[in-house]
Parts: C-alpha cells; sequence; structure tokens
C-alpha cells in the first residue's frame, strides 16, 4: 500500500509547542526533565515529525504513562504526549467494533462499549491505559492464556512513521510492520487510528470464585487445573511468606455469564455502576487510603498486611462463587487513587518475568527466594498464566508470569543493591529461557535483549528499525538502555 502523507504547516515553528516538564515513569523511581508537546490533530504530530527531520534530535511517544520504568520517558529531550488525541471516532453496536484516537483509555472504550452490550477482549489492571500505549506494549490482561493480548484484539492501524508518512496496516497490508510497531514500544512510528474488536457480554457482572493456595506449586496446579474453562484466572501471591508457605496465595478465577443467565445483571450495562467507587463502605473516601498503605510499607507492616489477606481468603473461599462487575474484577490498580505515592519518596519498580511452563515452580521458587534472602521483598506478588502470541518482540511465553513490586529506597548504596538484585534474577530468567515486559522494566541490561528475543528476530527488528525510522528519531530511555 502506498503511504499518504497528512497536510502539515509549512512554519518553521511546530504548531504544537514543547514545555519543559518532569517526566517519570509511573512508579516515580525513574525519570527526568524533557520537552513534552501535546498534538490534538494527525497534521499537529506531522508538524513535530517534519521539525525533528530538520533540527535534528530525538523524541519519545507517550502514551497515559503508565509504564513503571522509562518505556515512555527521554531524559532532556522530546515526548511526545498523546492523551489529547483521545476521541472514539466510531462504535458500532451490532459488531462491537471501534475506531479509536491512540489517547482513548481503556476507560473511554469500556464506558462505551458496555452500553451496547461489549466488553474490551483485554484489559490492564488499570484503566487508564491508552489504547496507543496499549498497542505499542502489546498489553495483556487476566485471560491471556484464554484469549491472548492486546495486539489479537487490533483489526488494523494507521501508524505515521518519522518520515511523516500514514502507513495503512493490518495482517493482510503491510503485515510486517503490522506486527513489528504493535509489540515494538514506540520505536517505528505513531499510532494515529486504531480498529478495535471488542467482545459480546451477557451481562455486567462476573461469577467470581476466590481460592485459597498453599504455595507456589499449588498456585501453579489451580491454574492449570482451571484454565481449559475459566475466563479469567489471576492469584495474590504473598511473597513474605516462607517455608512450606513460601509462594502462597490467594487466586481469583471470573467466568462471564450465559445469554438469560443474570437477567438482573442488565442493568450493569449503565457505565455508571461499573465504576470502581470512589469511598470505602460509601463513606470514606479511597483517595485518603494512600497514607495508611504508605505507613504499612514504611514502618515494615507489610507481612502483617499480607498474613490478614490470606486469612481472609478462607472466609472469600467459602463465601464463593459471588457476583462482581467487570470493572470491579478487572481494575484492582484503580481502587485506591494514587496507590503508588505509598512508595515515596523513591517510588517502586516492578520486577516481570514471564517464564516457560517447564521452568515455572523451580525459577519462581528461586526469585522469591533471593528477594528475601537480599532483603529486597515486594509488597505486592501477581501471577497469571500465558500463551504465545504472533507479534515480532513479544513478551509471551507457553507458561506463567510474576510481577513483582518492590519499593525503592532514596538510599544510593540500597537502591544499587536492588538494581543488582534484578538483574541477577534477570540472569535466572533468561537462562531459562524466560522474557520481559517492557512496560514495567527498568532494570535490563543492554545485553539483555538479544537474550530475550533471540538473534534473528532482534537483526529483524533492528533492519525494521533502519527502514522506517533510518534517522533514529525516535528513542526513549529504554532503548537507548537495551541498546535498540
Amino acid at each position: 500500500m502506498t503511504p499518504t502523507t497528512p497536510t502539515s504547516s509549512s512554519s518553521p515553528t511546530p504548531s504544537v509547542p514543547f514545555h519543559d516538564e518532569a517526566v517519570m515513569g509511573f512508579g516515580m523511581s525513574v525519570g527526568g526533565q524533557a520537552k513534552v508537546a501535546r498534538p490534538t490533530t494527525v497534521e499537529q504530530v506531522a508538524d513535530v515529525f517534519a521539525g525533528l527531520r530538520r533540527d535534528g534530535g530525538s523524541l519519545a511517544l507517550r502514551g497515559a504513562g503508565c509504564s513503571y520504568g522509562d518505556a515512555s520517558n527521554n531524559n532532556h529531550g522530546r515526548v511526545l504526549d498523546l492523551t489529547a488525541m483521545n476521541r472514539i471516532l466510531s462504535f458500532d453496536s451490532q459488531t462491537g467494533i471501534a475506531q479509536c484516537e491512540p489517547g482513548v483509555t481503556v476507560r473511554d472504550l469500556w464506558r462505551r462499549s458496555i452500553a451496547s452490550g461489549y466488553w474490551p477482549r483485554v484489559v490492564s489492571g488499570t484503566m487508564a491505559v491508552s489504547m496507543g500505549g496499549a498497542a505499542a506494549m502489546n498489553i495483556h490482561g487476566k485471560n491471556n492464556f484464554a484469549l491472548g493480548s492486546f495486539g489479537e484484539c487490533v483489526r488494523s492501524f494507521e501508524l505515521m512513521t518519522p518520515a511523516g508518512e500514514i502507513v495503512k496496516c493490518s495482517r493482510e497490508t503491510e503485515p510486517e510492520l503490522f506486527h513489528a510497531a504493535i509489540s515494538g514500544f514506540g520505536m517505528l512510528g505513531c499510532f494515529t487510528k486504531l480498529e478495535i474488536q471488542t467482545k459480546r457480554v451477557y451481562s455486567g457482572r462476573l461469577r467470581v470464585y476466590g481460592i485459597v493456595a498453599r504455595d507456589i506449586e499449588h498456585n501453579l496446579e489451580i491454574l492449570e487445573d482451571m484454565c481449559g474453562e475459566a475466563d479469567y484466572l489471576v492469584s495474590w501471591v504473598d511473597l513474605q511468606a516462607k517455608g512450606k508457605s513460601l509462594g502462597r496465595g490467594l487466586m481469583h478465577r471470573a467466568d462471564q455469564m450465559k445469554p438469560g443467565e443474570d437477567p438482573d445483571g442488565l442493568r450493569y450495562f449503565d457505565p455508571s455502576l461499573q465504576d470502581v467507587p470512589p469511598n470505602l463502605f460509601g463513606v470514606v473516601p479511597k483517595s485518603w487510603l494512600w497514607p495508611g498503605m504508605w505507613c504499612a510499607v514504611h514502618m515494615k507492616q507489610v507481612a502483617l498486611v499480607n498474613w490478614l489477606k490470606f486469612r481472609a481468603g478462607f472466609r472469600e473461599e467459602r463465601h464463593s462463587p459471588y457476583l462482581q462487575t467487570h470493572g470491579a474484577f478487572h481494575f484492582l490498580l484503580d481502587y485506591v487513587p494514587r496507590w503508588h505515592w505509598m512508595t515515596k519518596p523513591g517510588g517502586l519498580i516492578q520486577f516481570q518475568p514471564f517464564i516457560p511452563k517447564n521452568e515455572g515452580a523451580r525459577v519462581l521458587r528461586t526469585l522469591i527466594e533471593m528477594c528475601q534472602k537480599s532483603g529486597h521483598v515486594p509488597y505486592l506478588g501477581v501471577l497469571k498464566k500465558h500463551r504465545p502470541d504472533p507479534f515480532l518482540m513479544t513478551h509471551a511465553v507457553d507458561g506463567y508470569s510474576m510481577a513483582m513490586d518492590i519499593a525503592v529506597s532514596k538510599n544510593k548504596s540500597r537502591r544499587e543493591s536492588l538494581w543488582r538484585l534484578c538483574q541477577e534474577m534477570a540472569e535466572v530468567v533468561l537462562a531459562a529461557g524466560g522474557r520481559f515486559y517492557y512496560a514495567k522494566d527498568a532494570v535490563l541490561l543492554e545485553s539483555s535483549f538479544a537474550r530475550v528475543h533471540g538473534d534473528e528476530t532482534t537483526k529483524k527488528f533492528r533492519a525494521l528499525k533502519e527502514k522506517w525510522d533510518p534517522q533514529r528519531m525516535l528513542q526513549t530511555d529504554l532503548s537507548r538502555r537495551l541498546g535498540v
């Protein structure tokens, strides 16, 4: 297909201004100053690209800023923040297909789709993620084992290349670029429009089960036993527990309702009934809760909190199944506004390895023990099951992932020891044939890049980078760290 070029300003000054701002990863542990622009039109994106081609410099593409590390940071460079390009251009209530600008968020999409009886096929743990960011990082949800990654629900997209051309991509048209831009962490071009397939649902609620897992092996056993019939599976893991209880947790299974099974659930197609409630018990604003969580982290009470949560799991198991809205089940990270502030002043990083099935139990047990021995024990662990996907720079494996949230100290030596620990854990994962997810990473070394993807895939991606971005305009702190 012949690329098209949008009309852009002939002025030497871009029509969208850049402003000096502090740009941080969501975890608040990495970032710095950058010049940030917020375009509202495709023409303004074209102007910015034209300015970079003329004047030189580097540009990072940024969605909603939900990447934990430095995937959308460009220290002392330029950042294109796409959150203002946030229109849902169309939604077909007969097919569930949405045409979206890249700044449309998961929340924007589900609020539009649920009213017609549709829900996004793949959602993250927060509804703040943008469609452009979701595609660039090829995010996954609690149903990755069943429906795959976000890219598998993208039907087509339009991508502006650094040359200022719009290339229309699908599985049939420009398939190589289609499968590389999805998962390509913003290195090949800027999504300007995406066609997203949502899925039909027959109730605004899910049937949810809480299942207590005794240890890490039991967690994996539950995942394997239920993955053939469950719609969603995710386990909270107590990474503070040791000995026979190492890796214990609470698995949540959720299933969609069949047609006619939950007539009362139809009223939950009202978007206002899906949103995460702003108050605890209908009274206490949840925005007041993060200081209490801060105390738990900084006063070393996480082990007690986790023990209480684990014990409460037995009661939940006895009272299962129960009904829960889609929003309440999926968006746990939105329950407490600014929850990540509990890790101030140092912030947090998330170490999330993806481990092949046959190495899962051994590697996960080893990683947990390494954290406990080092004193850098994650305050949160989340376990999921995965399947491979067809995208070039995929993080997915036939196996499992464990998201491990670790508070970062402002003390320099303590921070450095945490980075060393994560790099040592990365060696364990890579030796087992594992992979990593760049939306979460802040620690991988340049030497890890080819080991994650393999020499052939790495060579292919670099060739595509040379073809579509020969001036290397698109860069981030992450891409430089990995030597992309």
